[in-house]
């Protein structure tokens, strides 16, 4: 497994856009620019690694490396997210897992999690102990 830092890659502009199989997710912002550190989560910090289900992406929007200061009061927030199809339980596993192995490189962050689903997916809500704790 790599570090969260190995696989980061800073984005800035007033829009942060990522897609996978017809599934996107966007940060937006219509008066100033964002910075971003962007983490392919699966394909580079889980890459290789047997057996360890992850999620697509990690966002770190650092509150400190923002171009304007009004945020300095504000945590900094890091996003986990899932682009997935119609499987709510296995993107939620894929977060939790993400979560649970990366958390400790990210101190001082508000934690997030995002499932970007199918819009005709409407999840059935069980009740089942797993259900309940996810």
């Amino acid at each position: 497994m790599k570090s969260l830092v190995e696989c980061s890659k800073i984005e800035k502009g007033s829009l942060i856009r990522k897609e996978e199989q017809n599934k996107e997710i966007s940060f937006k912002h219509e008066e100033y620019d964002l910075v971003c550190d962007v983490v392919k989560m699966d394909d580079c910090v889980f890459n290789k690694v047997e057996g360890e289900r992850s999620c697509d992406y990690l966002f770190l929007f650092d509150k400190n490396k923002q171009d304007y200061s009004f945020l300095k009061n504000k945590p900094s927030i890091a996003y986990y997210v899932e682009l997935k199809g119609v499987d709510l339980e296995g993107a939620c596993e894929q977060l939790l897992n993400s979560i649970d192995k990366t958390m400790n490189e990210i101190n001082g962050f508000d934690i997030n999690a995002v499932v970007v689903s199918s819009r005709k997916f409407l999840p059935k809500f069980d009740t089942n102990d797993f259900q309940i704790a996810l």
